[in-house]
């Protein structure tokens, strides 16, 4: 554009604000006392591709609409500048609804605040990194590629952050180790190249935060909650030898992609009023896109029921949408609902969601009765206890009210001090309102001395530090029960736990990883795959405390995804021009649906069954596959525009987020047709026809042929059944027809499709559910 024209936009640009905030100004004035609040005043993609300019512009603005520079100055918060256009202000409720009408405002919307989703692993899934310098120039450790991480922060001075071997900081990277709290600029290094901190949309009353007595946080990028710095090693972190938890899982620890460059974003924080916010999420995703990260790993989402992707209340899905436009690799946690169906978050299929799946590693722990018989439990509570064969009693039978249940599952002030004391209790868990960390203050309370805690199945330890915690099912602590009732005086002793590697089937997907199907775009199909998350061993700030050995068990979908960001930097770094897309179709249709029995992979919830798309995705992540797929699926920006037209959207709602002409094309099956590594047809009534395209990054000549498992009840066909790639041909569609032969309405039948040429099986998952209700 010339410097005419772009002055002619500018003067008239200036008009309208100028004419809306003439005829807004009184009414402002008079409403100016009500109290505000942060609001986001989103603008979709950048008009300007000077950020100065960008930024200058909304200055403007908001002084049309304040009356004056120096108020919007007080206003504004954050200028989105890089990957979008928009801003974070201090607003009254009449204000927001003001600046909504003017000129190039696509929406305003109130700051919202989102939760955080909350070594073995690396060798289980067939990454066996060498420590050897000499094996770097052969092995794909991520060199060069850079991560963000958008989470709590860091706490730099773990040894998963040395930048021992690194390379040199890439060329094209923009960011800042941004000063603070405890953190400053000698904090980064080769390795955390990168790091900023974003608080404004938390609080803009800082100074009340700094005065705060009940947090430990530092206002740096600095990590006091420690789930950023365990994500991010997990993602890059640089070897590191006998790493343990208190002797626990003791071995070598290192991330997906040691030698990649970590780029740090902390959004989130241990305040009281929320962990993180939709102005500051925006903000680290606008910062991310303009300093250069290829990947970007986000634990953390949103409740059900869940925002439109152009609902910008969905700022995870607003913000990765900019991302992957701009050729960075999305990858977000699947949420910690599970195992209900239908509870899977970060949805957008532009984005990589990441369920969780068990490892083949455990820490059991005997329990020896007073009869001689030992049954077992799971424990990380490797405190300096020797008890020796002491009582134990059930809660209930001390209970300090005999006439309320509190006591059955040890909730607070409910045991009797003098029977309790000195004694192992068995508690029996009765609802999600208590847990195994807080029945353990409740005995330590009433001065027992062990605690065995019985509950159904749930993935995960938690330590409790008091006193030796076992964790049991309800067989086992019935078990025990049954042994208490039966003895006159029952004792028991409790074992240490110890690590096991390689005697409990897995992977098997977690109890709490989150379901689909998507209540938001039931076609999309979520998870797109599923990676280690249950008792992973990662950096850890060590808190001040001189038993921390820097390292932690955590468990959540938040500790699959950065596996999955790990990954997808390798890839990124072997194939650096495949899109975002490109690299999720690499993971999906090269996973694995088995365990390492050579059994199809389960699922822990209400029941044991095999593990569907829904809670798997394409299956578990095979990071070794996955850097020679045969077969890509690829997308771009232009397919999920015209996927949003399909689900909804008008083409001045799309246009108004990519400020790009926008022509929703009009055509049947629109939605099915999204060219994803999947397929799913939420309500067949007859007949439908799916069309899918492949790309060839294999063998220049190659011929794959095509091996169907239809789902139940559903007839399908594959044209054409052969593909032929050559020098001249590296792209080819296909259509798969279903056909129902169900005379119900039912639910959800799964199947697959995989490609083969003899070498690769790139095989996509398939759901089909036929629908009746209308005939």
């Amino acid at each position: 554009m010339d410097n005419n024209s772009r002055n002619w936009r500018w003067a008239r640009k200036a008009q309208l604000l100028v004419a809306s905030a003439l005829l807004l100004l009184q009414d402002s004035l008079v409403n100016s006392a009500e109290a505000s609040s942060v609001h986001i005043v989103y603008m979709g993609d950048k008009i300007y591709q000077n950020p100065q300019t960008t930024k200058k512009y909304h200055h403007r603005m908001l002084s049309s609409l304040l009356g004056s520079k120096e108020a919007a100055k007080n206003s504004i918060l954050y200028s989105y500048k890089h990957g979008f256009s928009g801003f974070a202000a201090r607003l009254t409720k009449y204000q927001a609804q003001a600046i909504a009408k003017f000129p190039g405002v696509v929406t305003v919307i109130p700051n919202g605040i989102h939760k955080l989703h909350t070594t073995r692993s690396w060798d289980f899934m067939g990454i066996h990194h060498s420590t050897s310098k000499t094996a770097f120039s052969d092995s794909n450790l991520g060199e060069g590629t850079i991560i963000g991480v958008i989470d709590t922060g860091i706490w730099p001075e773990s040894p998963s952050f040395n930048d021992e071997a690194m390379g040199e900081i890439p060329s094209r990277w923009k960011g800042v180790c941004q000063g603070g709290e405890h953190f400053n600029s000698t904090n980064c290094n080769k390795k955390i190249i990168g790091a900023r901190w974003f608080v404004k949309g938390i609080s803009d009353q800082t100074k009340k935060l700094l005065q705060g007595n009940n947090t430990n946080e530092y206002l740096s990028a600095r990590d006091s909650i420690g789930h950023g710095t365990h994500t991010a090693s997990t993602a890059a972190g640089y070897f590191v030898g006998n790493a343990n938890y208190r002797g626990l899982a003791s071995g070598l620890a290192r991330g997906g992609a040691p030698l990649a460059h970590l780029a740090i974003y902390k959004a989130c924080w241990d305040f009281p009023i929320g962990d993180c916010t939709d102005a500051d999420i925006l903000k680290a995703f606008d910062k991310a896109i303009h300093d250069g990260v290829d990947v970007l790993t986000v634990s953390l989402g949103f409740a059900i029921p869940l925002f439109s992707y152009v609902d910008q209340r969905d700022s995870i899905a607003i913000g990765s949408f900019h991302a992957t436009s701009k050729g960075i690799t999305v990858v977000c946690s699947a949420g910690n609902s599970g195992p209900v169906s239908q509870t899977i978050t970060n949805t957008a299929p532009w984005i990589i969601t990441v369920g969780a799946t068990t490892i083949d590693r455990a820490f059991p722990a005997a329990i020896t009765l007073g009869n001689n018989r030992t049954v077992w439990g799971q424990s990380i509570d490797t405190g300096k206890h020797n008890l020796g064969s002491v009582g134990i009693t059930y809660s209930e039978r001390i209970a300090l009210d005999p006439s309320y249940n509190l006591a059955k599952d040890c909730q607070s002030g409910s045991l009797n001090a003098t029977m309790a004391a000195g004694k192992i209790v068995l508690c029996f868990s009765l609802s999600d309102r208590q847990d195994i960390v807080s029945a353990s203050l409740s005995v330590k309370e009433a001065g027992g001395v062990g605690l065995v805690y019985a509950q159904y199945h749930e993935d995960g330890l938690n330590p409790c530090g008091l006193f030796p915690c076992i964790k049991v099912d309800y067989e086992v602590g019935t078990q025990i029960l049954t042994y208490i009732r039966r003895s006159r005086f029952p004792t028991a002793s409790l074992s240490f736990p110890k690590t096991v590697i390689g005697k409990w089937i897995s992977p098997r997907v977690a109890s709490f990883s989150s379901r689909g199907p998507s209540s938001m775009s039931p076609t999309v199909l979520k998870p797109d795959i599923a990676a280690p998350g249950v008792d992973i061993l990662a950096s850890f700030p060590p808190k001040g405390t001189t038993r921390s050995s820097g390292f932690a068990f955590l468990s959540g979908t938040s500790m699959s995804c950065p596996h999955v960001a790990g990954i997808a930097a390798l890839i990124n770094c072997k194939h650096p021009n495949w899109s975002p897309a490109a690299i999720r179709s690499a993971l999906v249709t090269t996973a694995s649906q088995t365990g390492i029995d050579g059994s199809v992979i389960s699922e822990e919830g209400s029941t044991d069954k095999a593990a569907d798309p829904f809670d798997i995705g394409g299956g578990h992540v095979d990071p070794n596959k996955a850097m020679d797929p045969g077969l890509i699926y690829d997308i771009t920006t232009e397919d999920y525009i015209q996927f949003l037209c399909s689900i909804g959207h008008s083409s001045a709602s799309i246009s108004k987020v990519t400020k790009t002409t926008t022509n929703c094309k009009k055509r049947k099956h629109q939605a099915l047709n999204l060219n994803l590594p999947s397929i799913t047809v939420p309500n067949l009534k007859r007949a439908a026809t799916v069309m899918r395209t492949v790309t060839n990054v294999g063998s220049i000549t190659a011929v794959y042929k095509a091996l169907v498992k239809a789902p139940y009840g559903i007839r399908m066909r594959v044209e054409p059944q052969t593909l032929s790639f050559s020098s001249d041909t590296r792209v080819l569609n296909f259509n798969v027809c279903f056909l129902s032969t169900q005379k119900l309405h039912g639910d959800y039948k799964f199947g697959s499709l995989t490609w083969t040429d003899g070498t690769h099986f790139v095989r996509i998952p398939i759901a089909v559910r036929t629908i009746h209700l209308n005939e």
